[in-house]
């Protein structure tokens, strides 16, 4: 009996369409779309929508701005504030438009790094003929995916701080939200954590909808979005997606190796701001190596943090 086999697109030929959404935090907005100006070629997106929920003046021309920079993009103006009914309806047409493209969704506090699309794109790839794996995210370390997958590290590197990354749950945590930050800053954990090869895939059955990559597999079952109160609550775009997944029995596929970096969850935000400000993360992000996510392996420390992360851990 001949052998089965499944031509799947090459990396080079996937064409995502890409939906940022933005509404109140301006200067996470501008961190977002200089990350992705910088580490990105956006002509490898078919369609670029800025999903603009009620912005004020001079947020909604940094918004135009970018769209008359890229011939790609669109700038889908909505309001009222809030998810429920401006943003979900926005997304319900524009997946409805792309039933059949692959699509890349991220919020406007979502800083992505070198390299990151074609690391989301080869996990899509490796997981489109999934159908109990119907999203791809990146590590997150602000995340409840990242925090999860970053377990067994933390525990080893920094077994004498285990009271600053385990508590109370990531999206109120904000002792966990300044000491990330703190670390990815000034110690480089990103770095430290890449060079020891972690596993390309980690599986959990939930997400956190910074930063996703999915298609029809998805979009089938849970669009379109609702759009008014379910039992007397509000939806959101994560909750739908998480229900699914629960329901279907299915996972979510999370990179190991390639780190996109969401600022804050907004009951942690006004602390984090007074502590951790985005000019910093900026100057940070800025100083990103446009080079390869994964280096080699090596056995000596490079830098001075990550000397201070070696005596903390080894």
């Amino acid at each position: 009996m001949g052998k089965l086999t499944y031509l799947r697109p090459r990396r080079g030929d996937i064409q995502p369409v890409l939906v940022l959404l933005t509404s109140h935090r301006l200067d996470c907005f501008l961190v977002c779309i200089r990350c992705l100006e910088r580490y990105t070629d956006c002509s490898r997106f078919k369609r670029i929508y800025i999903v603009a929920n009620a912005l004020a003046p001079e947020h909604l021309a940094m918004a135009k701005g970018f769209v008359a920079r890229h011939a790609n993009a669109v700038l889908l103006e909505r309001g009222p504030r809030g998810l429920v009914p401006a943003v979900l309806e926005a997304q319900n047409e524009i997946y409805a438009a792309h039933i059949d493209d692959v699509i890349i969704k991220i919020d406007e506090d979502l800083f992505v790094t070198p390299h990151w699309l074609e690391h989301l794109i080869d996990g899509y790839l490796d997981h489109a003929e999934r159908p109990d794996v119907p999203l791809v995210m990146p590590l997150v370390p602000i995340s409840p995916p990242g925090r999860h997958v970053l377990n067994r590290f933390l525990r080893l590197s920094y077994p004498s701080e285990r009271h600053m990354f385990v508590g109370p749950p990531i999206e109120e945590n904000w002792v966990y939200h300044r000491w990330m930050w703190e670390k990815l800053v000034h110690e480089n954990l990103a770095e430290v954590y890449l060079r020891d090869a972690p596993p390309k895939y980690a599986y959990v059955g939930y997400l956190t909808i910074n930063c996703v990559i999915f298609d029809q597999r998805m979009m089938r079952l849970v669009l379109p979005f609702p759009t008014t109160k379910v039992a007397g609550q509000t939806t959101t775009d994560e909750k739908a997606v998480n229900l699914a997944l629960a329901a279907g029995h299915m996972k979510v596929a999370v990179l190991g190796r390639s780190l996109a970096h969401h600022y804050s969850f907004s009951k942690c935000e006004d602390y984090l701001r007074s502590h951790m400000p985005l000019e910093r993360v900026w100057r940070f992000m800025q100083g990103l190596p446009d080079a390869p996510v994964v280096a080699p392996r090596r056995r000596w420390p490079v830098v001075p943090g990550e000397l201070r992360l070696l005596k903390v851990g080894g």
